[in-house]
C-alpha cells in the first residue's frame, strides 16, 4: 500500500546545542564500532593490504574524513587482530624515496610493529603467501 503523503506535513527538525555537541560523541562512538567490526574480518590475517597515506600527525592536522588512513591505525589494527604481515599501500604521492626511507624505518622494524611484520607496498612487488 502506497502513503497517502498529500496528508504527512514537513517541518524544519530544529537543532539544539546539546544535540550539536552530541555527534562528535555518537560519530566517534559509531566509527570505533565500524572498525572493530573490519579488524574482526581480518583478524589473524597472514597478510592485510591496507590504505596509509598518512602519518596520525598529518591526518589529525588536515585530513580527517579523507577517506585515508593513517600508518600508526593500521599497525595498530593489525597487532590487535593478530595479522602475521601488513602491506602499506596508497603512500601520499609528494613523499620522496628518501622520505619513504625514513617512515621505513620507523615505522617496518619490530621494536615499532611487534610481532606483525610491516613493509611498505611497491609498485610490481610480488608477495609469496
Amino acid at each position: 500500500m502506497i502513503p497517502n503523503l498529500s496528508r504527512i506535513s514537513f517541518a524544519p527538525t530544529l537543532m539544539t546545542r546539546p544535540m550539536m555537541r552530541s555527534w562528535p560523541a555518537k560519530a566517534s562512538k559509531a566509527a570505533k564500532e565500524q572498525n572493530e567490526l573490519v579488524e574482526a574480518f581480518f583478524a589473524g590475517a597472514d597478510l592485510l593490504i591496507h590504505d596509509a597515506q598518512y602519518t596520525q600527525e598529518e591526518y589529525n592536522s588536515s585530513k580527517v574524513g579523507w577517506g585515508h588512513s593513517s600508518f600508526e591505525h593500521a599497525i595498530a589494527a593489525a597487532k590487535r587482530a593478530g595479522v602475521k604481515r601488513l602491506a602499506l599501500f596508497h603512500h601520499e604521492p609528494v613523499r620522496t624515496d628518501s622520505l619513504m626511507d625514513e617512515l621505513t624505518e620507523k615505522y617496518c622494524n619490530p621494536g615499532y610493529s611487534g610481532d606483525t611484520e610491516v613493509f611498505f607496498a611497491r609498485e610490481g612487488m610480488e608477495i609469496e603467501l
